[in-house]
């Protein structure tokens, strides 16, 4: 049982299996579609841990999707946030953090992730950072990781 999980709740590598196999869907084919190993879906199985901080927030959308879930479902969220647009967040975090290499630097650290990605708002961003990063993003600018979670999913 996790630190997250109370007693009689199933966690995520328990939930994440049910939904597979009601989605009749085998462990090779998710872990195909997501360009995952076995032996690393297997782990998310089996870890309630693993889908927070082994794969990118991409790879844990695009599993929701192909199990017909979304991503705060998947991970247990039984109310629905309300969902802040990821941009407004970057558009804040940019203008606290202005111009300032150390203030960025500072923030990094307290992190322990680059920002670069997140702050220069690619495409991509989504498959360098995990659901980890969003929590400790969250934590940093003192807001509910769910509302930015959803937000994220919402974009």
């Amino acid at each position: 049982m996790t630190g997250r999980q109370k007693q009689g709740e199933v966690g995520t590598a328990e939930r994440l299996q049910a939904l597979r196999m009601k989605s009749g869907r085998s462990e090779q084919e998710l872990a195909s579609e997501l360009g995952l190993t076995i032996h690393s879906y297997s782990d998310l199985e089996q870890h309630d841990e693993e889908l927070e901080s082994a794969v990118s927030i991409a790879q844990a959308l695009k599993l929701a999707k192909l199990l017909d879930t979304d991503l705060l479902t998947l991970l247990g969220e039984t109310e629905i946030p309300v969902k802040m647009p990821i941009a407004r967040v970057r558009a804040a975090l940019s203008a606290q953090l202005g111009n300032s290499a150390e203030a960025k630097e500072l923030m990094e650290d307290t992190l322990n992730w680059d920002l670069g990605p997140f702050l220069e708002g690619s495409e991509e961003w989504t498959t360098v950072y995990t659901i980890e990063f969003v929590r400790q993003l969250a934590t940093a600018i003192e807001v509910d990781w769910q509302v930015l979670l959803a937000g994220i999913a919402a974009a």
